[in-house]
């Protein structure tokens, strides 16, 4: 009897340890998740998200995990080159400036081609405490458990802690697992904070990348130093945002020690994952990095955040900066060690004494121009260019202090270089800017880029400036009338679609860059124009005008570019030439 007792407990103990559970979930009040043990391993087979008193589903659910792997460090040159949608190699070889910075953005780790890519779905899933699961799986370079559980804060997010111990010596990147991969018909926002975001897949790389115009075709990864909320998204025309959002410890520090640490890589940020398949991804540590080089037995342990929501892309990125970073901690944390008068006395100390401003006087078209040394880079200057800024700042500060060494010695000769600035010869240019830059020696205005003429100097150094000038000499004829000419050449100048062009060549007046459309002009010049002007057709063409003689009427001025252009075509960067990337978008 007893040794049927123990065949029969033994039998039991063996039918259990048969019964390894074939589904495994994670669900809330809000999510709903669903893995299944398939034959290649555990699987998520449903994600549900409550939307008001209806469960929606996610589309195409994941859970598939990749790492990367090189024995060796990756190279850091590029092999990829790029062509703008012209067929000119991207950017010219006259941008010497860019080279560096580009060639950095095109090599193998920033297009996520670098090392060997390992994709699996995990072979071992158990339930650890409730609501929480752990998943585990061993390949040849080591063995990676990650831990799925709820935020009890916000009952939207799950945290996943991803440990990888490693068995060789090599450079390693562990990407976050695809929670799902959404199809490019599903898509209706898509964004890496600080780079890009759009509603469209942009099939040329160099648009999208350095313009952000429109969402990439490629899985690339983004550095942290330009990225504004380390939160990719993408958002879905059946109302959900999937985002994935680093955690705060992650980040690199911009001043870790006694230097500069800003271009420090520590998290790759990317919209997609290796496969190319739209799902926000990270990647730790990014491959090739210092942190990612790791010898046998040592391991890397670090958790980041799903976020899954009702709300659109802005909500999300909301949740990141302020639940999650606490931004508005952050900014009660801080201290002003300055008041604002001391800050307005420094600055009129600055602009009243000719040396600390770098302050030059020349004669140029019978009138005395002055402004200050630039010392950056320009071409054709040889340590001669001039120009100033913050026409609004100077105005205001003589008008509030009186001072004369402002009042006599800054403000004339500042106002006579906006005036010979602008182009007042007849002809194409009439009106628009002759450039920012006044090279002293060899007596002509250029752009930092040379002898072009673009929109949106034209908005910046007339529409701007003037109109701030006009704050306080409202009754200025002549600024008035210059104000005027850089509208009508602005006007004059804008496409049937809404746009301008990036640049005009001053020497033949042909259109430049002709790969990228500008939008800039609207609110930073026109809108100012008609502000003050009163001019309606600054807003919109008046609708008897047709363009050709079969079209109908289409609005023109800013109106046409708000509610026609800007939903579909990003603004390029602000104050930037056309080969300058975009640093950051909103």
């Amino acid at each position: 009897m007893k040794f049927l007792f123990s065949f029969l407990f033994s039998s039991m103990i063996l039918c259990l340890a048969a019964q390894t559970p074939q589904v495994l979930n994670l669900a809330n009040a809000n999510l709903r998740l669903r893995w299944e043990n398939s034959g290649s391993g555990w699987r998520i087979k449903t994600i549900a998200v409550k939307k008001g008193q209806t469960w929606v589903n996610l589309e195409q659910p994941s859970g598939e995990h990749t790492l990367l792997y090189s024995a060796e460090k990756p190279k850091t040159d590029p092999d990829s080159t790029f062509k703008s949608i012209t067929g000119q190699k991207f950017p010219e070889d006259t941008y010497h400036y860019q080279q560096k910075i580009w060639a950095e953005s095109i090599n193998p780790v920033s297009l996520n081609t670098a090392g060997q890519a390992l994709h699996f779905f995990a072979q071992k899933g158990q339930q650890i405490a409730p609501n929480q699961l752990r998943f585990e799986q061993e390949t040849e370079q080591g063995i990676l458990v990650a831990e799925w559980r709820f935020d009890p804060k916000f009952p939207n997010d799950i945290l996943l802690t991803q440990t990888l111990k490693v068995k060789k010596d090599g450079y390693y990147s562990l990407a976050t697992p695809s929670l799902a991969n959404i199809s490019e018909s599903n898509l209706a926002w898509a964004s890496v904070p600080g780079y890009f975001h759009g509603n469209y897949i942009q099939p040329n790389f160099a648009l999208s990348y350095a313009y952000g115009h429109g969402v990439p075709a490629l899985p690339v990864v983004y550095r942290e130093r330009s990225a504004s909320t380390l939160a990719p998204l993408v958002s879905t025309k059946t109302g959900l945002t999937l985002a994935l959002i680093a955690d705060p410890s992650l980040c690199r520090d911009p001043w870790a020690k006694d230097k500069n640490t800003l271009h420090d890589w520590n998290i790759g940020l990317s919209h997609k994952n290796r496969k190319a398949q739209l799902s926000p991804t990270l990647y730790y540590p990014v491959l090739g990095e210092p942190k990612s080089l790791l010898k046998a037995g040592e391991a890397i342990t670090y958790t980041s955040r799903y976020h899954l929501g009702t709300g659109d892309w802005f909500q999300a990125i909301k949740h990141a900066a302020y639940d999650v970073y606490q931004l508005k901690s952050a900014l009660a944390l801080r201290q002003s060690k300055q008041s604002l008068t001391s800050r307005i006395q420094q600055m009129h100390h600055y602009l009243s004494d000719p040396q600390t401003s770098l302050w030059n006087i020349e004669e140029f078209q019978g009138r005395k121009i002055g402004a200050q040394s630039y010392l950056g880079g320009v071409v054709g200057s040889n340590k001669d260019a001039m120009k100033n800024s913050d026409y609004g700042a100077m105005w205001m500060l003589a008008n509030a202090t009186q001072d004369t060494l402002l009042t006599k010695n800054v403000l004339p000769y500042a106002l006579n270089f906006k005036f010979v600035q602008q182009i007042s010869e007849p002809g194409f240019f009439n009106g628009s800017l002759a450039g920012q830059y006044y090279l002293a020696k060899s007596k002509k205005f250029v752009e930092e880029w040379g002898e072009v003429v673009e929109p949106i100097a034209v908005t910046y150094y007339t529409m701007l400036d003037i109109g701030n000038i006009l704050l306080f000499e409202p009754n200025n004829a002549e600024l008035k009338a210059r104000l005027r000419a850089g509208a009508e050449w602005l006007l004059k100048n804008q496409k049937a679609d809404g746009s301008w062009a990036v640049a005009y060549d001053r020497k033949n007046e042909a259109e430049l860059f002709k790969d990228i459309k500008d939008l800039r002009a609207t609110f930073y010049g026109l809108v100012v124009a008609y502000r003050i002007l009163k001019d309606p057709r600054y807003l919109s063409r008046p609708k008897k005008e047709r363009i050709g003689c079969c079209r109908p009427p289409l609005p023109r001025g800013a109106t046409w570019a708000y509610v026609g252009m800007l939903v579909t075509h990003p603004i390029l960067p602000q104050l930037k030439p056309p080969r300058l990337f975009s640093t950051f978008l909103t």
